[in-house]
């Protein structure tokens, strides 16, 4: 049976069994990882395929999914997903209910001028190798990895309501680590990028430029020191300031998190950073040569992907939802109900996530910072819903008098909470960049997403170190 028409057959099938709203999701996910380290390489090239299919019976939700794409399999699950609602139905004490949404029949296509699938596996391989040879351009490094991932992720979504929409989505990845030892001290070079596009990716970021840039870092940092740790005048680069727009900023605006009592939760309307800070969730966001990988035109609910204003010159005005959740709260839903595979049940995702630029240029940003640290290259980092985080950057460049220095510093960890942070601003970039490196979120399931901003200058805690 044709995959359209199997969809179809489970919305009717549903019905007839008592379903009163019915979602059908078929996913055909490609995949291809490529990894090289000190000179072995190691593929994994595969495919999968199926349906996700809820059901809602009597204000009670059943998931089921099954990669058996046959119409007497689906006719199983469904009858199975129905009794499982129903019955849960029947000890729920409070319903589940849909906020309405409009009904949408589009197809989408994510942004390539070249598919991924034009350059062969091989010659991705080749360039690779050809890459990694630069390793021996440096001494000091003793170790070097590269990672390089590719997805084509297709989904069609029908629902009972009448939505029809179809997406097809093309994602590379690739990642470099090195690390260096000099005279027993040791450290790691680091550099990543993810993007919505086809093989124009590598020439958007050369593979020679990744090496060079990971190779380089990790052998001038293997003889810097750490930061002083204390309150300093920081100027965050693009990833760091991604990273606070998602990790500590944004997961508080999430329904869910927002509902079990997260820092934003009752804030909607309330001041609550400074009025120079503007934060979006957005389902496209361009750079300047690319999309961000978070692109997705709709969520895996079948709804159309709307713009979020989480924060507004410093005012709480937006949460991002699915549709049983902004009911909840009494908002729109906006498309931000995203899952990893056919059988994952969606949950509320970010998508672009970013602070939106301000009037400064890079060279008033110093001369406000006057002495202080630029940190640069997120590394990791971690946050909760209070906004309390703690991120790590790969270095620090000292500012003096308004001057970047040839000063370098490895590891500084930026600690504090996002939002006193955010309020304590010195200024706010016109140099807008979205790129996350990786672009990965690890929120019960994964999930590619970006975030960026303008450099940002505040006045924050340096942790640890010296």
């Amino acid at each position: 049976m044709e995959i359209r028409d199997l969809l179809n057959y489970v919305l009717e099938y549903a019905e007839k069994k008592g379903a009163q709203y019915v979602e059908a999701r078929f996913q055909d996910k490609y995949s291809a990882d490529l990894v090289y380290k000190n000179g072995e390489i190691n593929t994994n090239v595969g495919s999968r395929n199926g349906i996700g299919i809820r059901v809602l019976v009597n204000g009670s939700w059943a998931f089921v999914s099954t990669n058996k794409l046959s119409k007497e399999n689906a006719e199983k699950i469904v009858s199975n997903a129905v009794l499982l609602a129903r019955n849960s139905a029947n000890s729920k004490s409070e319903k589940v209910q849909l906020a309405e949404v409009e009904i949408i029949d589009e197809k989408a296509i994510s942004p390539r001028k070249i598919s991924l699938l034009d350059i062969s596996f091989e010659e991705k391989i080749k360039m690779i190798q050809e890459a990694s040879k630069l390793k021996n351009d440096y001494s000091a490094v003793k170790s070097l990895q590269i990672s390089y991932n590719e997805v084509i992720d297709k989904r069609i979504i029908f629902t009972n309501e009448g939505t029809r929409v179809e997406w097809e989505d093309m994602k590379p990845t690739v990642i470099s680590y090195a690390v260096a030892s000099k005279e027993g001290k040791i450290a790691g070079g680091y550099k990543s990028w993810s993007h919505t596009c086809g093989a124009e990716f590598f020439d958007l970021h050369p593979l020679d430029e990744l090496v060079k840039s990971s190779c380089e870092k990790s052998s001038q940092l293997a003889d810097a020191t750490l930061p002083p740790a204390g309150i300093h005048n920081l100027l965050l680069d693009h990833q760091i300031v991604g990273v606070l727009a998602h990790e500590a900023i944004g997961h508080t605006a999430e329904a869910d998190l927002v509902l079990a009592g997260s820092f934003t939760q009752g804030k909607l309307g309330k001041k609550v950073c400074d009025e120079r800070i503007t934060i979006v969730d957005a389902p496209f966001k361009e750079s300047t040569n690319w999309m961000g990988v978070g692109w997705l035109p709709f969520d895996d609910e079948g709804v159309k992907g709307k713009e979020v204003k989480i924060i507004t010159n410093g005012v709480m005005t937006g949460y991002m939802t699915n549709r049983e959740l902004a009911t909840k709260l009494g908002v729109e839903p906006t498309g931000n109900a995203r899952a990893f595979t056919f059988a994952d049940e969606p949950i509320v995702r970010m998508r672009n996530t970013y602070i939106e630029s301000g009037d400064m240029s890079f060279e008033e940003l110093l001369e406000a910072i006057g002495d202080g640290y630029y940190l640069k290259s997120l590394q990791n980092g971690q946050a909760d819903s209070s906004g309390e985080f703690m991120f790590g950057a790969l270095e620090a460049f000292k500012i003096t008098k308004g001057e970047i220095t040839d000063e370098i510093f490895q590891s500084p960890v930026l600690t504090g909470n996002a939002f006193e942070v955010l309020s304590n601003i010195i200024g706010v970039g016109n140099d807008f960049v979205i790129s996350l490196g990786s672009g990965t979120c690890g929120k019960i399931q994964p999930a590619k997403v970006d975030a960026g901003g303008p450099h940002i200058a505040v006045k924050a805690m340096l942790a640890g170190g010296n």
